[in-house]
């Protein structure tokens, strides 16, 4: 499906002051309807919201939430496929163009209920916007995160028969890349010292996973022991996410009708190395892709570093933020 530009119903005016008129968003061709019932959408007071770029971690920190907020069951989690313990928002109206078939799954979940969503901040339902609900986002390389869609576009049809360089060489021609990435991003880091918001990243849970954990159980009031714990770290380890048939989206690739789909076939959980696209794309590649990233992240006044969480916005000043804006430290 092509992606055009949208505009929303409205803007989160109440959370961030931007000139909103400029933020370009984009969504599949046709597609009004489908957000307009995304923006009006209601919403349970305890619903908690996932929110990344697709291949950012997301199933990872999906595994995650569900299991605290359904008292570490670890049983229940293997017996039944992620995607349908914690459904996502657009996935009906992407491969079916049937908002029901969105929704649908949804309003069927008991609660508390776990939703995922690849949507920008400005398309996620405004009730959202209230700070009622719990948001947990994770960010992630945009270099990584791009590597690891193109071996999932694979799997799922989109991308069989073109290989990953000229894959990435679309990527960067696309008018839209990076900009889109980094201010999907960028709007959550800034309402990250939000009591209704957990920022983190791919980065971080690779580097710290127990305290990761440790804080989510924190941010979401629900308190974990020891021992659940050491099982959380073993369940959520990249072995066992690898093994792990219901999170390694088999259900999803079910339902895609794309004639290629299942004719190569990459794991969901596939690497899961941090900086590990510097050994798949080329050199050329990857330097242009950062001059793109380092140009939009100067417009918006933030590191990559920073986004990432590798380093606090307030130990970096703003000589050195300039520095490393020059020199592409953050990439």
């Amino acid at each position: 499906m092509n992606r055009v530009q949208v505009t929303p119903r409205s803007y989160p005016t109440n959370l961030i002051d931007k000139d909103w008129g400029n933020r370009k968003l984009f969504y599949t061709k046709d597609s009004e309807n489908f957000l307009r019932l995304v923006h009006d959408m209601k919403l349970r007071d305890d619903d908690v919201w996932i929110v990344t770029l697709p291949k950012c971690g997301t199933t990872w920190m999906q595994e995650l939430l569900w299991l605290l907020l359904n008292n570490c069951d670890f049983e229940g989690a293997l017996a039944k496929d992620q995607e349908l313990r914690t459904p996502f928002l657009e996935f009906g109206y992407s491969v079916f163009h049937d908002p029901n078939r969105s929704f649908g799954p949804i309003e069927d979940l008991k609660s508390p209920r776990l939703i995922k969503s690849h949507l920008s901040l400005a398309l996620l339902p405004s009730k959202l916007w209230e700070g009622k609900n719990k948001v947990i986002y994770v960010s992630r390389n945009p270099l990584d995160s791009y590597v690891s869609r193109y071996y999932h576009g694979v799997s799922f049809g989109f991308n069989y028969g073109k290989s990953l360089h000229q894959y990435f060489d679309e990527v960067l021609a696309s008018d839209d890349f990076p900009t889109e990435f980094i201010e999907h991003a960028h709007e959550f880091y800034q309402l990250r010292n939000e009591p209704w918001v957990f920022y983190t990243s791919f980065e971080m849970m690779k580097k710290d996973l127990r305290g990761v954990i440790n804080d989510v159980s924190r941010f979401l009031n629900k308190p974990i022991n020891d021992q659940q714990m050491e099982k959380l770290l073993k369940h959520l380890s990249f072995a066992e996410m690898k093994k792990n048939p219901t999170t390694n989206h088999l259900w999803e690739l079910a339902q895609v009708q794309h004639e290629n789909a299942g004719k190569e076939m990459h794991p969901f959980v596939r690497r899961g190395d941090v900086n590990g696209y510097k050994d798949e794309l080329k050199p050329e590649q990857i330097e242009k892709a950062n001059v793109r990233i380092q140009e939009v992240l100067a417009k918006n006044g933030v590191t990559l570093d920073e986004l990432l969480l590798l380093k606090d916005h307030s130990e970096v000043n703003n000589s050195e933020r300039g520095e490393q804006i020059k020199q592409g430290q953050a990439v």
